[in-house]
């Protein structure tokens, strides 16, 4: 097969590191060729030899010229699929189909929620080019057979993110020299966070729960892991932990591109997200042998079943993160029986080379339908 991936976000966040990985995995055994535009063009540019391009996408609602760029090169590539990810690009990638020769298919797969209605004329004609529409959980799913309408709901399945295990294991000296670099001691209780810094990632939630332990007696450690996305939040969730009076419980780290090996230095790893739609975190922490909470909402019920393969706290709320954290800190039984569950499970249902290779699935047979 001949695949082109297509990502034109210009950001390098969960989603462009997905079409990363995709692209990768896919090219093992097929041609593939990328389309994408800033850090994540510089980060095919610098880590593979995956061919890639850029082109601009002027006035997204209708972009007619681009669209034409697109369809000529779909047609002198001889493109069999053209796989697209971001929501932004599908009126791009419809409307260079339709100008095409070779009419290739269409998969697209939808990352984030569907809150509205798209079943007016603008969006059916975007609609009725995909072939396949994928989303990464059953909730989505079932969002976008509401919204979308009844013409599609033939097209929509569910594929879950896959995550490779860690490229190496930690021995406990390698954990405890590495928690000793930190300043954190071999008795701490640390909750690993990770994420860009931003309100709607509950950084502070974290924050506020630790200061609810120390009021409690008991020490709990945050270790908040990313970079941010406005100028200055970084320092913003600082004052909120001295404000509180657990500055010195709390360390910053920038982004880091193998968050598994900061992971393995926590007791746990929550994620604090008011809505996340799935939450790639999770099933890497799992798949490190980490126990997980996660806020109950959005996709995170179907990665974390409660108080099997981890825990649940109500969304935007402290007190309710504090109370799940503390079973854990009290009861280190249960937080490895959990570890334990959430690695069987993960292994099996999020594993990187099962989604990998569905995928691949659905792309021979789409073809095989023409």
């Amino acid at each position: 097969m001949n695949i082109l991936e297509l990502c034109l976000t210009g950001g390098l966040g969960g989603l462009e590191v997905y079409v990363f990985r995709i692209s990768r995995a896919l090219s093992n055994n097929h041609n593939v060729s990328v389309i994408t535009s800033g850090k994540l063009l510089e980060h095919f540019r610098q880590h593979s030899d995956i061919k890639t391009t850029h082109i601009d996408c002027l006035f997204r609602p209708l972009p007619l010229f681009s669209a034409y760029k697109l369809a000529r090169y779909i047609d002198n590539n001889k493109i069999d699929i053209v796989h697209a990810h971001w929501t932004k690009d599908l009126p791009l990638v419809a409307l260079a189909k339709i100008l095409s020769q070779r009419k290739p298919k269409l998969i697209f797969t939808r990352q984030m929620d569907i809150t509205r209605r798209k079943n007016d004329f603008y969006h059916k004609m975007q609609y009725s080019q995909v072939n396949l529409f994928l989303t990464i959980t059953e909730q989505l799913a079932e969002s976008c057979r509401r919204f979308i309408g009844n013409d599609f709901k033939g097209k929509i399945k569910t594929l879950y993110h896959g995550v490779p295990e860690p490229d190496k294991f930690l021995t406990s000296d390698e954990i405890s020299m590495q928690r000793s670099s930190l300043g954190i001691g071999s008795n701490d209780f640390l909750v690993g966070l990770f994420g860009r810094l931003e309100r709607g990632k509950g950084q502070h939630l974290l924050i506020e729960a630790i200061a609810l332990a120390k009021n409690d007696g008991i020490k709990l450690k945050a270790l908040i892991v990313g970079h941010e996305m406005t100028a200055g939040y970084r320092q913003t969730l600082k004052t909120l932990a001295k404000n509180l009076g657990v500055d010195n419980h709390v360390i910053f780290h920038d982004f880091v591109n193998d968050p598994q090996s900061l992971m393995q230095l926590c007791d746990c790893v929550a994620l604090t997200t008011y809505n996340e739609t799935f939450g790639l975190v999770l099933p890497e922490a799992m798949r490190a042998g980490i126990a997980v909470i996660g806020s109950n909402r959005g996709g995170v019920p179907e990665i974390i079943d409660h108080n099997s393969t981890g825990l649940l706290f109500e969304p935007i709320n402290p007190s309710s993160l504090y109370k799940q954290l503390n079973r854990l800190y009290n009861e280190p039984n249960l937080r490895q029986q959990l570890a334990d569950n959430g690695k069987r499970m993960a292994d099996i249902k999020f594993n990187d080379e099962t989604h990998f290779n569905k995928l691949e699935e659905y792309m021979l047979n789409i073809l095989e339908k023409q």
